[in-house]
């Protein structure tokens, strides 16, 4: 699914044009830079779910922010690379692995859950790493892989959704926090197996 060419994304990334870009430009801040604060952002949401979902929330919101205002930021100051590609897709990775143990921190309130919710979560986690790791083969054999439902935009998305949903009904947490994690492992898991099928017809 992409939404970079939604409605939405393209008055989202205006307003970064107009506003932040334009500030970064003027004090030179080179976009590797912005994805390193991205990652930085990112280890902190489970120090921020350890305090509170709205804490952990906050710290999602700015490091996806920075997640796509680096490549924004290469493109209007044309500083694009291919070590600024890798840069970005290799912290994109430990990024995630950070974003979900904040969730599974959410857990760590509910002793008795704590056991399956990490089983599940590994799985979610193996399910998110093989949607990124389908596409960097298929790529590298020359090829392109960009279906699925769970691209990377649409998964931050969804964590900040569910964050907030955390945030917003703390009398049902423990719900909100299974909900939201089948769903997730439903939809990599289909986006796992949309990508393979992509793979074996593009590669055939």
């Amino acid at each position: 699914m992409d939404l970079r060419n939604s409605l939405v994304a393209r008055r989202y990334f205006s307003l970064l044009d107009r506003s932040v870009v334009a500030w970064m430009q003027k004090r030179e801040v080179r976009p590797n830079t912005v994805t390193s604060w991205g990652l930085a952002a990112a280890c902190l949401v489970p120090v921020g779910f350890g305090f509170s979902p709205w804490a952990g929330f906050v710290f999602l919101v700015l490091s996806g922010v920075a997640d796509t205002l680096d490549g924004f930021l290469a493109r209007a100051t044309k500083q694009q690379s291919r070590f600024g590609s890798f840069w970005d897709s290799t912290l994109d990775r430990a990024a995630d692995c950070a974003y979900l143990l904040g969730f599974l921190i959410m857990f760590w309130s509910f002793p008795h859950w704590r056991l399956e919710a990490a089983v599940v979560m590994f799985v979610a986690l193996l399910a998110t790493m093989l949607i990124s790791y389908i596409k960097a083969k298929v790529e590298s054999l020359g090829q392109t892989c960009k279906t699925g439902v769970m691209s990377r935009p649409v998964r931050v998305i969804y964590l900040l959704v569910w964050a907030l949903l955390l945030a917003l009904f703390s009398g049902v947490r423990l719900e909100v926090l299974w909900v939201g994690l089948g769903v997730y492992l439903a939809l990599t898991a289909v986006t796992v197996g949309q990508r393979i099928n992509e793979a074996r017809r593009v590669l055939a």
